[in-house]
């Protein structure tokens, strides 16, 4: 039984997917059409609206059901129902609510693909998918029987087809080999794995060319294809989600997976805006944090800097604006003179000139090692 807090309102009319642009501000709404059916009152309708609009409570209620009724989702970090398990049951409610399956069975395989990573049985996966069912039909029926009829088939075929597309999924994952050749892959940290529930719906790929692996520091998605082939699509996911993904790519997968572990856990030390990034990028900090001796260099040169946090500033925009003057001053909202200035300051308290690239290194690993500190 679902527990007597648990609300929903279903609209008899075509229901809309909307959200915010930023996962932390969704609103996970179905919405719906601005034509009425005839015979339905405004007053029901408004609490039709009302009802749909808190699915998204909904589905994170019955991930915490799954995790009370099946030990192995007991064992899941509570980061991983709200923000994986809780989107799949919205996404698998969504379409039973609106008769539409674009993409289930992908979503489905790689579902099972995540859950045999996370350490879910196979057995403990249908069984979720069985609660899911049970517990939608006797809230239809409760909250809104008159809609009973015509939704209950579609969830039974919903249950039918996710559960065979994700046992599927489960044993592509746990077969885990791949021929030799190159391979991609992409790392999402913790905060952000629910956008893995999407990747499907980006990547041009089918079940077998991916694979999921669990890290300390989040998920790792890793791709049989060539970086390129698939970079735009994950630079469109990772700005559809407003998320960051780290991407690598290398001649094997453990290669790739080490890289992607590694960025997993320095990523979070930087303040990085939504985006796809190489892990290159981290490489600098990397290489300070494993020398002591480093570290006291870095601290030395970033020393002058640390009475001017206007220089900083201004160096870190320098930096991450492709060293132009002009994307710095527009980000800072100064004049490229003004930043030109600060440069000059900067290379004079220093000792470094920014026309070398030694001395660009130099400063772009001191000021990652600063702000990694910071954090």
């Amino acid at each position: 039984m679902l527990p007597p807090n648990w609300h929903l309102l279903v609209c008899p009319e075509e229901p809309i997917l909307s959200s915010g642009t930023h996962p932390k501000e969704r609103t996970w709404d179905l919405g719906w059409c601005t034509k009425p059916r005839s015979g339905v009152s405004l007053g029901l309708r408004n609490r039709m609206a009302d009802l749909v609009r808190s699915l998204h409570t909904w589905a994170q209620a019955m991930a915490r059901h799954y995790a009370q009724e099946i030990p192995d989702y007991a064992r899941l970090q509570a980061s991983l129902l709200e923000r994986d398990v809780a989107l799949v049951s919205y996404e698998y409610l969504r379409t039973a609510l609106k008769g539409q399956d674009e993409d289930l069975e992908d979503l489905a395989i790689a579902v099972g693909q995540r859950r045999q990573r996370q350490g879910i049985s196979l057995t403990g996966l249908l069984r979720a998918y069985r609660l899911w069912a049970k517990d939608t039909l006797e809230f239809i029926q409760k909250e809104a029987p008159y809609l009973l009829v015509e939704v209950a088939p579609r969830v039974a075929q919903i249950l039918d087809r996710v559960s065979e597309a994700s046992a599927r999924g489960y044993q592509l994952s746990l077969e885990g080999t791949w021929p030799p050749g190159p391979v991609s892959g992409i790392g999402v940290a913790l905060h952000d794995v629910g956008v893995l529930v999407y990747a499907p719906r980006y990547l041009p790929l089918g079940a077998k060319d991916t694979a999921l692996t669990q890290t300390s520091g989040g998920q790792i998605l890793l791709l049989r294809s060539p970086l390129k082939e698939v970079e735009e699509a994950l630079r469109k996911l990772a700005k559809a989600h407003a998320v960051v993904l780290w991407a690598q790519e290398g001649r094997s997968r453990e290669e790739v997976q080490k890289d992607l572990e590694e960025a997993l856990l320095l990523g979070p030390l930087l303040r990085m805006p939504p985006g796809l990034y190489p892990v290159r990028f981290l490489w600098p900090l990397s290489m300070a944090l494993e020398s002591s001796r480093g570290q006291e260099r870095l601290m030395r040169l970033a020393k002058p800097l640390e009475e001017h946090p206007d220089l900083w500033q201004t160096l870190e925009a320098f930096l991450k604006s492709g060293l132009s003057l002009k994307r710095a001053a527009h980000q800072l909202g100064l004049h490229p003179n003004t930043v030109l200035y600060r440069i000059h300051q900067i290379e004079e308290l220093t000792g470094l000139s920014l026309k070398r690239v030694e001395d660009l290194c130099l400063l772009q690993m001191a000021l990652q090692y600063k702000e990694a500190l910071d954090r």
